[in-house]
């Protein structure tokens, strides 16, 4: 069995103010391309196919005629979906019923994973799982008094039991593979800026419990990376914040051997590349050196290391960098609080800094100290049941 795993799509993604469908219409283009291998037998998209609930008009438009070229081209070819935390699961599921009939399967509401559908016949048999992202309440606890549940780890641990019945089931009627697809946050992940994340470990999957499976499709985290042994996040297949500017972007590839999947990725060349550029405000006049030559066409955001602060910089820059989104002026504003007696530093955008330490700040900044133990106590609500999503 050999499939092709991509996710986050975020149709209709508004990057900076600046729309993002030319982009993606090209990345889709690109996506075609590679399914036109007839060796691959399926397509996953793990969640996020559009940024909003209330999809744009565009957007809609624009995926409506991806699947369109898509079952033209390929119509032999099994496509999987699931709603992410951006989507609504309720339009997304829209004609699931007729979709069906079409190879396109659509799966949004969480009881419906345990559900498998089978790619194949005899020993190439997959049973394929289809985990949307978790709201709460999606499922309840076992028991007559069941109640639905609310965190998101508790969420999780419900559907991978369901699941592991489904699936040793699947494996007595024959699947030779079972694949997951789903939309977490795994714990171990590494995030970025563009992602909604969790406040606190409690919200984070373990990825452990859904071992069993020979390959487990994520999406919800941008960046691409493996999380065990076959449990892998393909990132999204554009940047949408320039903490992924450095990162390279793929779909993967992916064929289900004897012992583990091979996992193959496949790079892919945006239309225009997210770039950060750091330098004094006069390196962006007169002759450019050659690394913001090569740069001058991306989506850029330019970080000023001037100590003063420099007037509308975007007005004037924009001329010469026609896609320029942002215009940073750390360094400046750093000199500006020293020099304004503030009581707290100002961290320059490459600092990880965690939401300890913006508490701890705060505290400094309303009480002129930050104290150890309220800062202790907030460490330990942190890693509570009760954290709250943030956004």
């Amino acid at each position: 069995m050999k499939f092709l795993h991509t996710s986050d799509l975020h149709l209709g993604k508004v990057f900076h103010e600046y729309s993002l469908i030319e982009d993606q219409a090209f990345i889709l283009d690109k996506l075609l391309a590679e399914l036109k291998d007839e060796s691959f037998q399926a397509l996953v998209i793990a969640g996020d196919v559009y940024d909003r609930s209330i999809p744009s008009p565009d957007a809609i438009k624009l995926f409506s005629s991806f699947l369109g070229k898509l079952k033209k081209e390929r119509s032999d070819l099994a496509v999987f979906l699931i709603s992410g935390n951006h989507d609504s699961s309720s339009r997304l599921s829209f004609g699931r019923e007729l979709f069906a009939e079409l190879g396109i399967f659509f799966t949004t509401a969480p009881v419906d994973a345990d559900k498998p559908i089978v790619v194949g016949e005899d020993r190439d048999k997959t049973a394929f799982f289809l985990l949307p992202f978790l709201n709460p309440g999606s499922l309840k606890d076992k028991g007559e008094d069941s109640v639905p549940l609310r965190s998101q780890a508790r969420l999780v641990e419900a559907a991978a039991e369901r699941l592991e019945r489904a699936r040793l089931a699947a494996f007595e009627e024959g699947a030779r593979n079972t694949v997951l697809v789903a939309h977490l946050f795994v714990a171990g992940g590494m995030a970025s800026d563009s992602e909604r994340t969790f406040l606190g470990n409690a919200e984070l999957a373990d990825a452990g419990l859904f071992a069993g499976f020979d390959y487990v499709a994520l999406g919800h985290l941008h960046r691409y990376q493996s999380i065990g042994k076959n449990a892998y996040y393909s990132g999204s297949p554009l940047a949408y914040s320039f903490s992924e500017a450095k990162y390279e972007k793929f779909f993967l590839s992916i064929t289900l051997g004897e012992e583990k999947p091979v996992v193959e990725k496949i790079l892919i060349e945006p239309l225009r590349r997210a770039s950060s550029i750091t330098g004094a405000f006069e390196d962006f006049q007169g002759d450019l050196s050659n690394d913001i030559k090569a740069k001058k066409d991306d989506y850029l955001e330019i970080i000023l290391t001037d100590k003063n602060f420099v007037d509308n910089p975007l007005f004037f820059l924009r001329q010469r960098f026609p896609h320029l989104l942002r215009i940073g002026q750390e360094e400046a504003m750093k000199a500006h609080l020293q020099e304004s007696g503030a009581r707290f530093q100002f961290a320059a955008p490459d600092v990880k800094r965690s939401i300890v330490d913006d508490f701890a700040d705060f505290l400094l900044d309303i009480r002129g100290e930050a104290n150890d133990a309220e800062i202790a106590l907030f460490q330990t609500l942190l890693t509570d049941e009760a954290c709250f999503m943030a956004s």
